[in-house]
Order: structure tokens, then sequence, then C-alpha cells
């Protein structure tokens, strides 16, 4: 039985393990993401334009802005999956840490149990 718990907490703790880093993907894709987002705000801070619009220092500005506002739009998107994503790998990480926390509290009984039992026989 222990081989068998044994191997169980090892392949929770790779779980564990892995969701760690994948949360830890998301997270860094969302912060450079959300970099992109604050340079593209920076750049045409409006929502709408006009395709005909015009601003200093600028060729073809409407076109230029309807671009970087339909990238910013992507951008939302995918920041919205991401943290759909990370809140369902944060769940999952919950999960496999409770089940590591099992796995270590049986472990603790198992170990009490021999204990007590090396106590009896030595008292015996």
């Amino acid at each position: 039985m222990n081989t068998s718990m044994d191997k169980s907490v090892r392949k929770t703790r790779f779980a564990i393990s892995d969701l760690q880093k994948r949360v830890a993907v998301l997270e860094a894709t969302r912060e450079d993401l959300g970099r992109q987002m604050l340079k593209l705000n920076n750049s045409v801070p409006e929502d709408e334009v006009s395709p005909d619009a015009r601003k200093d220092g600028y060729v073809a500005y409407g076109s230029y802005a309807n671009s970087v506002i339909l990238r910013k739009k992507n951008l939302q998107v995918t920041i919205n999956d991401i943290e759909l994503q990370n809140t369902e790998l944060s769940s999952e990480l919950r999960m496999a840490l409770d089940t590591l926390d099992s796995f270590e509290r049986v472990r603790a009984r198992q170990l009490a149990a021999k204990a007590e039992k090396f106590a009896a026989r030595r008292a015996g």
C-alpha cells in the first residue's frame, strides 16, 4: 500500500509542479499583454476613429488608429481568455494541493499507528 501511495504522492507533486509552471507562464503572458495594451492606449487612446481622421505627425492616422483599435480589442479578448485559463488552472492547483495534503495526513496517521504499535510492544 505504501508504494502505491508513494506513486500517487509523486504523481500529485509532479502535477502541482506542472500546474505552477503553467500558471506562471499565463501570468507572465498576461503581464506582457498588459504592457502591449498600455503602449497601444498611449498611441491611440480613442475607442473609435473615423477612417479619414487626421492628426499632426501621422500619415493616414485614421487607418492607423483603426488598426490599433482592432489590435486592442483582440488583445483584450486574449487577456480575457488567459484570465479564464488562469482561474481554471488555479482551481486545479488547489485540488492537487488538497489531494497532496490528504495523502500527507494519511501518511501521518500510518506513522502514528506504527509508533503506537512499537510503543505497545516495548511496554508489553
